[in-house]
């Protein structure tokens, strides 16, 4: 047991807050009740504040004992998000850091037939440019193209 304090030690070390303890405990794979204990703090602080930043869990999701929801959390960055009593989403700011989207920036929203798609500008523009490029041969520039089009629009013009 003393090898699982110091690597919480290690984990936490210079996290100033507890949450950001909380958060960062969470990612590596502890369960909230060992995160609970560990801080010396209440099971429900712990479970809220992973709740609010999409880093909680349920006990029993996968069959392995939440193992799978928890390394799916760390690598794929999911999380249950609410809606207000305006049909709001309030999306956690962790889980919009690590989309590219910052605060105060346009985001790219889809309805799709399974739910609403959120993209950061920068992602949107990238599959925009991917989808162009199924339709562009290889080798062809579409700025080139369109300068000689308007070069014998412009010619015509002159006839």
């Amino acid at each position: 047991m003393r090898s699982v304090a110091v690597d919480f030690d290690t984990i936490t070390e210079g996290l100033p807050t507890k949450s950001e303890k909380i958060r960062a405990l969470a990612r590596e794979g502890a369960s909230t009740a060992d995160i609970a204990r560990y801080l010396g703090i209440r099971y429900q602080h712990a479970r809220n504040v992973l709740i609010e930043s999409g880093l909680h869990t349920r006990r029993g999701d996968a069959s392995n004992g939440g193992e799978q929801d928890r390394q799916a959390s760390k690598s794929e960055h999911v999380a249950w998000i609410r809606t207000d009593a305006l049909a709001r989403l309030q999306v956690p700011s962790e889980l919009l850091k690590v989309a590219g989207i910052a605060g105060d920036e346009p985001v790219y929203a889809r309805a799709t037939k399974d739910g609403v798609e959120l993209l950061s500008r920068r992602a949107a523009l990238k599959r925009a440019h991917d989808i162009a490029r199924k339709f562009v041969p290889d080798g062809v520039s579409l700025a080139d193209e369109l300068i000689a089009e308007r070069r014998r629009e412009a010619e015509r013009d002159n006839d």
